[in-house]
């Protein structure tokens, strides 16, 4: 189990991995208040990055509901399986905001394969026309 808090220019993000369980809970929920205090100074909301969860149990839920207040605003992000589920049976989704993932984009970093005799021609991207054969 772990998590780290990670600081942009506009917004603040708490990324949280493994199982949020009663053994971390504590800790994780002091954490998750600090943080979310901090964001809530600079009026900002505090994303709270669940993808990375494996397991969350009452305890950890708690922690999530415990940093929540008024004067706080939280985002949780996570995936649409089990702990969206728990989420919503606990309809803890009703007092946050859940969204998605955010897809990362990754920069390829070998050269496209070639095309197939099955794929179609690349179309011209400009400069003289295909000459006819």
């Amino acid at each position: 189990m772990g998590w780290r808090k990670l600081v942009g220019e506009d917004h603040s993000v708490v990324e949280v991995d493994g199982r949020l369980d009663q053994s971390v809970s504590q800790a994780f929920s002091e954490f998750l208040t600090d943080a979310a205090d901090e964001a809530a100074a600079h009026d900002e909301a505090l994303e709270v990055d669940l993808s990375g969860v494996e397991e969350i149990s009452s305890h950890g839920l708690r922690a999530l509901a415990s940093a929540q207040d008024e004067s706080r605003r939280i985002v949780l992000t996570c995936p649409e399986g089990r702990v969206r589920e728990i989420l919503t049976i606990s309809r803890l989704d009703n007092v946050f905001r859940v969204q998605a993932p955010k897809i990362h984009l990754v920069r390829a970093t070998s050269d496209p394969a070639p095309l197939s005799p099955a794929d179609p021609a690349p179309a011209p991207t400009g400069g003289a026309p295909p000459s006819p054969e």
